[in-house]
C-alpha cells in the first residue's frame, strides 16, 4: 500500500495539472481521511515542499500547477548516486519496479515530515557505476537525463531585484494592509504604509498583493523575495554553511537558513536537489537545513539573494578527539 506522500504524488501525476486551490483541497481531504492531524497551512507547505523536490511546478501568481516531467539526474559529490524526480504515474512506478527486478539498483528513501504537516513522497535513487551509462538508464526508465540538475539550476539563479513599480494600496482597502516584521516572521496590521518595508494587502478583487516600499515607491515582488529584500535593506544575514568533517568531503556541507526567511522556489529546488531529500527543520536552532550542498553552490545561492554567507567550522568527526 502506498504511503500518503507517494499516494498524493501519484494522484497529482495522473491529473497532470490544474488549479492550486483544487490540489490543496485534495491534499487536505486525503490527509484527513488517512488520520493525519494537520496544522494550518499544511496543504500549501506540501505543495512548496514537493515542488522543491522537483516533482511539481507551481505558479503561485497565476494559481496553477503542473506535474514536472520525470528526470534522472546526478547528485553532486555523491559517489554513484542519481535521483529520479518528476511525475510518478502508476505506469512509471511499474517501470521502476520492473527495472529494479531486472537490471537497476533503485531504492526509496523516506523523507521526514514535521508534526502537523502532510508527508511528502519518498525520494527515489538509482545507484550507478559510471556516469556514461546514465543517459541509457534514463531512456530505459522513460526519463530525461540531466547531468546535474542541482548545479545547473544554481548556475541559472536570478539575482535578487524588486519588480516594476506598482500602485500603492487603494483607498478602499487600506484596512487590509499588513507590514512584515523580520523579528516575529509575521505580517502585522500596519497603522500606515509611509515607511520602507515589505507590505501585503487585498486588492479590490480580493487578490493578495505583496510589495516593497522603497523611497516613496511601491515595487511588486513575491513574499520570499520580499523577505530577502528586507534583510538586504537591514543588513542582516540568515544563511550559514558548515563543511562536512569527513576526509575528502570538505567541499560539501550543510546549508542552514533561518526560519522566517524561506528560500524562493527556484533556490529551494536547487538546494534540495543537492541531496534529493527534504530539508530538515531544526526547532531548537530555528533553521532549515539542506544537506550535501557544495560550497560554491552555497556561495552562489547567497550571492543571488544578496546575503553574506557565514562559513562555520566543520562538524567533528565521530570518534576523533579534538586537539
Amino acid at each position: 500500500m502506498l504511503s500518503i506522500g507517494n499516494l498524493l504524488l501519484r494522484w497529482a501525476s495522473e491529473l497532470g495539472g490544474g488549479k492550486i486551490a483544487d490540489l490543496r483541497a485534495g491534499v487536505l481531504r486525503t490527509a484527513r481521511s488517512r488520520g493525519v492531524s494537520v496544522r494550518e497551512g499544511a496543504d500549501g507547505r506540501w505543495l512548496r515542499d514537493v515542488s522543491g523536490l522537483g516533482h511539481l511546478d507551481v505558479d503561485w501568481r497565476r494559481g496553477l500547477w503542473s506535474a514536472a516531467p520525470p528526470v534522472l539526474t546526478r547528485v553532486p559529490f555523491s559517489d554513484g548516486l542519481a535521483v529520479i524526480a518528476g511525475r510518478r504515474t502508476a505506469a512509471f512506478d511499474q517501470a521502476v519496479d520492473a527495472a529494479t527486478a531486472e537490471w537497476a539498483a533503485i531504492f526509496w528513501a523516506e523523507n521526514e515530515a514535521a508534526e502537523g504537516d502532510v508527508p511528502v513522497p519518498d525520494t527515489l535513487y538509482l545507484q550507478y557505476d559510471v556516469p556514461e551509462g546514465l543517459p541509457h538508464d534514463a531512456e530505459r526508465l522513460g526519463c530525461t537525463y540531466v547531468p546535474c540538475a542541482a548545479l545547473q539550476a544554481i548556475s541559472l539563479l536570478p539575482d535578487l531585484v524588486a519588480g516594476p513599480t506598482a500602485a500603492p494600496p487603494g483607498v478602499g482597502n487600506t484596512h487590509t494592509v499588513e507590514r512584515y516584521d523580520l523579528e516575529t516572521h509575521e505580517y502585522e496590521p500596519a497603522k500606515s504604509y509611509s515607511e520602507d518595508g515589505l507590505y501585503r494587502w487585498r486588492s479590490a478583487d480580493w487578490a493578495r498583493l505583496v510589495q516593497v516600499r522603497r523611497g516613496g515607491q511601491f515595487l511588486s515582488t513575491e513574499h520570499e523575495y520580499g523577505v530577502y529584500l528586507e534583510h538586504e535593506r537591514m543588513g542582516t544575514s540568515v544563511m550559514r554553511w558548515r563543511p562536512e568533517g569527513s576526509t575528502g568531503r570538505q567541499r560539501v556541507g550543510r546549508l542552514a537558513v533561518d526560519w522566517g526567511a524561506p528560500l524562493p522556489p527556484l533556490h529551494a529546488r536547487a538546494a534540495v536537489l543537492c541531496s534529493g531529500l527534504q530539508p530538515r527543520f531544526h526547532e531548537l536552532a530555528r533553521t532549515v537545513r539542506y544537506d550535501n550542498v557544495p560550497l560554491a553552490a552555497a556561495e552562489r545561492l547567497a550571492k543571488s539573494l544578496h546575503q553574506e554567507l557565514e562559513i562555520q567550522k566543520p562538524d567533528a568527526v565521530p570518534g576523533k578527539a579534538e586537539r
